[in-house]
């Protein structure tokens, strides 16, 4: 009991303790407030028009067939493509593109039609202008669905497989939807690592911290005060965020809430285990030039994690926002349940016990070594 007494004393002081540490740095209240309440409408804001359509394209049509006339008629009436013009050549094709007055070239040799008309498999080519992703995106999407409509025109004797779009959220495929989703969960993570980094910088800067042989109360107590500030930041960014911007969230509150507490927890140890390591205030932000993008790009919002060489798939299982955007995405697009979501909430929580396990041990070392004369410890005593 006189045990249990004493743990909640010293929790509670940590916990207060900590709580004053992070209001009275101006660059950690920005990190965790303007810039994790900011940065989901900024985002949301540049990414407002989350879709682009008819992005004017040319055609270089050398075939003048029948099937090459009712693929270019297809495709204009595409909502993603309009048929600016024709061009003799690629290269007088290229040039419209060099200035600007196209952003895509269709391309149909001399002998398209007559490799289909002796059943052969004949091709077309398409050039996108990669100044935008969505000149891309919007080209290779119209093709690729009248390339499938017209392959039952032109063979109609082979039946393929029949399938059916079923995309009740994002009819438009609008961009924002998939990178917004991403980007929301790896704000949690990214803007705690950042601010708790440069608390633990400064504390080794000026040699400060904790009293010997409270590791486990240090781990809780700080672990705490991130938790409730970063409960509430999270419940905005969930919640809040989609409602202002029409992000659907189908999910229900109930499974939505054990995702974000599971998160939220996972991304706290993991700070602080990565802040153990931080000698410098000034390091968590030359890391955030290296880790973002790669953070990003390893969440699979972009590209499947199937396809992921074995070292990258391996690689981004140290992160929560992997496991933590693959849930919300889930939860957002489809309305996956808990059972559904339940294998990645299962890796955060392992993840959340390995890095409580890191925190402590090294809390505890350089408490240890503290006690020894060489250096460092957390937070300053209270007198």
């Amino acid at each position: 009991m006189g045990y249990f007494k004493t743990f909640l004393k010293d929790f509670k002081r940590v916990f207060c303790d900590e709580f004053r540490a992070i209001f009275k740095d101006v660059g950690v209240i920005v990190i965790f407030f303007l810039a994790g309440i900011g940065y989901p409408i900024l985002y949301n804001l540049i990414y407002a028009n989350g879709s682009l359509e008819d992005v004017p394209v040319v055609v270089v049509d050398d075939s003048r067939c029948t099937e090459s006339r009712r693929f270019i008629r297809e495709v204009d009436a595409t909502p993603e493509v309009s048929i600016a013009g024709y061009c003799a050549t690629v290269g007088e094709a290229e040039e419209l593109m060099r200035q600007r007055k196209c952003h895509g070239i269709i391309f149909f040799p001399e002998d398209f039609g007559d490799k289909l008309a002796t059943k052969q498999q004949a091709t077309m080519s398409v050039f996108c202008d990669m100044g935008s992703f969505f000149y891309y995106k919007n080209l290779m999407t119209a093709s690729n669905l009248v390339m499938l409509s017209e392959f039952g025109e032109i063979s109609p004797q082979v039946k393929p497989m029949a399938y059916e779009e079923n995309n009740p959220y994002n009819r438009s495929n609008a961009f924002h939807f998939f990178f917004i989703t991403a980007a929301l969960m790896l704000v949690i993570q990214q803007t705690m690592f950042y601010g708790m980094g440069m608390l633990a910088g400064t504390r080794r800067e000026e040699k400060t911290g904790f009293i010997h042989g409270a590791s486990g109360r240090i781990v809780f107590g700080r672990g705490a005060a991130y938790w409730l500030i970063y409960m509430m930041i999270g419940m905005y960014i969930v919640f809040l965020v989609p409602l202002m911007f029409d992000i659907p969230l189908v999910s229900d509150f109930r499974t939505a809430m054990i995702f974000l507490t599971t998160y939220v927890t996972a991304c706290i140890f993991f700070s602080m285990a990565c802040s153990t390591f931080i000698r410098h205030r000034e390091t968590p932000i030359v890391a955030l030039l290296f880790l973002t993008l790669p953070e990003l790009f390893l969440t699979g919002f972009s590209w499947p994690q199937a396809c992921f060489p074995k070292f990258w798939d391996m690689f981004s299982y140290i992160f929560p926002s992997t496991f933590g955007t693959r849930a919300y995405i889930n939860l957002a697009g489809s309305g996956a349940t808990l059972e559904t979501i339940a294998p990645m909430l299962k890796i955060l929580l392992i993840q959340t016990a390995v890095y409580f396990s890191i925190s402590l041990i090294f809390i505890k070392i350089n408490n240890s070594a503290k006690c020894r004369g060489k250096f460092y410890l957390s937070m300053p005593r209270r007198k």
